[in-house]
């Protein structure tokens, strides 16, 4: 339910591609998305949001190659699991929605 609040808000937005299924069913809980902008600027902008992201390729080359996904920058990636909570969901959302 957590993945799908992200994957609802996201799907939402015309400035960002997700990677992979776009429901959470089935679905790992990394999400990778591909923006118009800079990825890494993104990510350091989260941070000072309290929100850690990561940005490059993540070791994925050939599947970012076969997405059409450039190397560099790479993409944005938000990464939870059990330990996170719908709070912080609502957290993200608002951070993501001020940083974007």
């Amino acid at each position: 339910s957590l993945a799908e609040k992200l994957l609802e808000y996201l799907r939402s937005r015309n400035d960002l591609r997700i990677l992979g299924p776009s429901i959470a069913e089935n679905r790992a809980a990394t999400i990778a998305l591909q923006t118009d902008r800079d990825p890494v600027g993104i990510s350091e902008a989260l941070v000072d949001k309290k929100i850690m992201a990561g940005a490059g390729h993540f070791y994925a080359v050939r599947v970012l190659e076969g997405l059409n996904v450039p190397i560099d920058p790479g993409v944005l990636r938000l990464s939870f699991v059990h330990y996170t909570s719908q709070a912080e969901i609502d957290q993200l959302i608002n951070a993501l929605d001020q940083t974007l």
